[in-house]
């Protein structure tokens, strides 16, 4: 599948190079564009998730003006409304969204959208807000990043201990904690502990997320936010049961804890294989979730496709070029909407 996608790039690129993009878009037919973006260039104190591809925030700024050229920016409130049949998005909409509840949302994102008065909405997860927590990915970086090979070699016999109780063997320390999946993240509180890693003291010193004080602000100021998981686990990896207590705890959460009368969902990572009976068991708990497919419908009529553009290194025309001629093909070969499996067969 990935060398058929760089198959397809190599493709389309000198096509999206060439054909205007008016001329795509229009051919594409598609009134609403959904945008996700998470950080900025060189922003996170993560090593590892500093390598991803971002935009700066001139590039992001870049971004604004040409959407601002050839679409009309809407509110998620709009956007709820037009699923829900009460109002007309009208023509060549965009929305944009940002998950993870990252702080760099406020600090650097923010404001140019209000320079530019655009609304967004934003997906959280409920146990990083405060950075009262720490994702278990960004603890294995900080742990494979701080425990020196001296330490590792000093404290052999209690490491080894702790992968043992979970039947890990290998006699690398790093390729044990690399191997460190959700199901079995409490370890890393074990090795945090073993090698004197204060989390709580790493986050006051960069926190990464979002503070309660922050999203209230950001409320007032026109943006929404929503649920994106309790702490963020790839659905592929949890239970159905799971998938529907993290789905469904999280929309809840952020409805109490700010009173909104909406209740919205971003899927973490990839939702390519949630099933649909989890929409269906989500059916009048939550109006719209997301995505990250790319654009075209799904055949979950509130669930909303989103295009990411920030790990293209590429500029937003070209961008969405590309992700117009993929739309058009897939129509061409009958898969316009985005399906989804069954559980029971």
């Amino acid at each position: 599948m990935k060398k058929l996608r760089q198959n397809l790039k190599q493709l389309f690129c000198p096509l999206a190079g060439i054909l205007p993009f008016k001329m795509l878009r229009q051919f594409a037919n598609r009134d609403l564009l959904v945008i996700n973006y998470h950080s900025i260039n060189n922003a996170d104190p993560d090593p590892v998730i500093n390598k991803n591809i971002y935009r700066s925030v001139e590039e992001f700024e870049q971004d604004i003006k040409f959407l601002k050229k050839y679409y009309r920016f809407v509110s998620l409130k709009e956007v709820l409304e037009g699923v829900a049949g009460t109002r007309k998005l009208g023509k060549k909409c965009v929305l944009l969204t940002f998950d993870d509840g990252l702080r760099v949302v406020y600090d650097k994102f923010r404001p140019v959208l209000i320079k530019y008065d655009i609304s967004a909405a934003v997906f959280i997860n409920p146990c990083f807000i405060d950075n009262k927590e720490l994702h278990y990915q960004r603890k294995k970086n900080l742990i494979l990043h701080t425990v020196t090979t001296r330490e590792v070699e000093e404290k052999k016999k209690h490491w080894k201990t702790i992968f043992a109780e979970q039947e890990m063997y290998s006699q690398n320390f790093y390729d044990n904690v690399n191997s460190i999946c959700y199901k079995n993240s409490s370890l890393l509180n074990d090795l945090s502990a073993l090698f004197k890693i204060d989390i709580d003291k790493y986050l006051n010193r960069h926190p990464i997320y979002l503070s309660s004080d922050q999203i209230e602000k950001m409320m007032e100021e026109g943006f929404y936010f929503g649920g994106h998981s309790m702490d963020h686990p790839n659905y592929d990896e949890i239970s159905f049961n799971e998938q529907l207590r993290q789905t469904l705890e999280s929309i809840e959460w952020v409805s109490k804890k700010y009173d909104v009368n909406y209740k919205v969902f971003a899927f973490p990572l990839r939702e390519h294989n949630i099933p649909v009976e989890l929409f269906e068991a989500i059916k009048g708990q939550c109006d719209i979730s997301f995505g990250v497919r790319g654009m075209g419908p799904d055949t979950i009529n509130n669930h909303l496709q989103r295009v990411e553009v920030e790990s293209s290194s590429m500029k937003i025309e070209h961008a969405l070029k590309l992700e117009y001629l993929k739309y058009m093909l897939r129509c061409l070969v009958g898969n316009r909407k985005y399906r989804r499996k069954n559980l029971v067969k």
